[in-house]
């Protein structure tokens, strides 16, 4: 009898467990799932992943970030610019995405040439986030964003705040900007920092 019993049980159990429901992917899936990708360095994949995750739920923040880094490893700045911008659109609170999206951002517009753009971003960020850490590439931190900022700086000319912003990296470094040596210390220092 408790042979036939157990017999029962298991063909019970065998039904029930081919009775499940179809489980859908949800928004959140498809993004982390972009993520993994995305460390993986498949960009491409990685990008159709978090347009799928926005495509289930267009408020869905991450999935614009995701986009938008995917974009800079594209080396397409434009697009990235568009896809950050419309995460920052749908987000009010500060957080780990908004940061990411900002840096985005200050890269973003550094890349294009857009200088006072990638100031006020990079700005932004180090005033909420002075130690900033790129949750997804751990290369890309608040080193680089001082960096860039005061290359923007120095890029349209404001000598004064470039060395400033160096500063907040190196205390002790001082050059005369109103000197054209003292410039051309501080743009050999930028690129020098640029290449740690």
């Amino acid at each position: 009898m408790k042979k036939k019993t157990m017999i029962l049980v298991l063909i019970l159990l065998t039904v029930l467990m081919g009775c499940r429901e179809k489980i859908d992917p949800e928004a959140d899936d498809y993004v982390e799932y972009g993520w993994i990708l995305y460390a993986e360095r498949d960009f491409h994949g990685a990008y159709a992943e978090f347009q799928e995750g926005i495509s289930l739920d267009s408020l869905y923040i991450d999935g614009y970030n995701g986009s938008g880094w995917c974009y800079t490893e594209f080396n397409s700045p434009d697009t990235a610019i568009t896809h950050f911008n419309k995460g920052l659109n749908y987000t009010t609170v500060n957080d780990q995405i908004r940061f990411e999206m900002l840096a985005g951002l200050a890269l973003s517009y550094h890349a294009i040439g857009d200088y006072t753009r990638a100031i006020s971003k990079g700005t932004e960020l180090y005033g909420f986030q002075p130690i900033f850490e790129f949750t997804y590439d751990l290369r890309i931190n608040y080193v680089d964003i001082v960096i860039l900022v005061a290359a923007s700086h120095y890029a349209q000319g404001s000598f004064s705040e470039a060395l400033i912003w160096v500063q907040k990296l190196e205390a002790d470094f001082y050059v005369d900007v109103s000197t054209t040596e003292g410039r051309a210390e501080l743009i050999i220092k930028i690129e020098a920092l640029q290449n740690l």
